[in-house]
């Protein structure tokens, strides 16, 4: 922790600074106030994302009559784009796997990518944001639209998108890669390299699930 006023290092538990000796109760209350606000909003998009995802009959029908088939087009196109990509870069080592085990595989890229979707659905709706149905999207033009979130800084994305949602697509994206690794014996054997290069992989189909959402946004104007 830093001192507000001086901006040299204090411990946690102090109350003075040991520099200028200025107070610093006021700052650990605000940061303490900033850090459950933050917990809170993280808790309550988990638990909206978790509705939504898990939602079905009529209550799953109420969220898909929300989306586009344009937006399901393309996140058809990037999770199969996605899992070639990685089955080429890898086929030494998965060309091994059992076909169902790639199968798997294949649903893992599939269900992260729809569930970065849902998170950004799942924070619109926290936000109160409309969302009416989406209407008269050219396909090509959205792919074009959605590419173009794609060469932003991840940092931009994250301060204007992605407050308090790292954590629970990190949540997500874990007991997706868990179950995977826990579907055969056989994935057990896979080398770490290819394990580690797969979470990194995953993330990336939620983000860019979670950008198919914010495109499709401008389609809800």
């Amino acid at each position: 922790m830093y001192c507000n006023k001086c901006g040299k290092s204090i411990d946690e538990d102090s109350n003075f600074c040991n520099s200028c000796g200025a107070e610093i109760s006021t700052s650990k209350t605000n940061n303490k106030e900033v850090k459950d606000s933050e917990e809170n909003t993280s808790n309550r998009l988990w638990d909206k994302f978790v509705e939504i995802y898990d939602s079905k009959g009529e209550e799953r029908k109420r969220y898909e009559n929300l989306t586009s088939d344009e937006a399901w087009e393309l996140i058809s196109r990037i999770s199969n784009n996605k899992f070639e990509d990685f089955i080429q870069e890898h086929k030494d080592q998965l060309n091994k796997q059992p076909y169902k085990v790639i199968e798997t595989l294949k649903n893992v890229f599939s269900w992260c990518t729809s569930g970065g979707y849902w998170f950004w659905m799942a924070q619109a709706f926290l936000r109160e944001e409309k969302l009416n149905k989406p209407k008269n999207i050219a396909l090509n033009k959205y792919i074009k639209e959605w590419q173009a979130l794609l060469e932003k800084d991840f940092k931009e994305h994250k301060k204007e998108f992605l407050p308090n949602m790292e954590s629970s697509m990190s949540i997500f994206f874990e007991h997706e890669l868990n179950n995977f690794i826990e579907s055969a014996e056989s994935v057990k054997d896979l080398p770490n390299e290819i394990i580690e290069q797969l979470k990194i992989a995953l993330f990336i189909q939620l983000f860019w699930g979670y950008l198919v959402g914010v495109a499709e946004a401008e389609y809800r104007k």
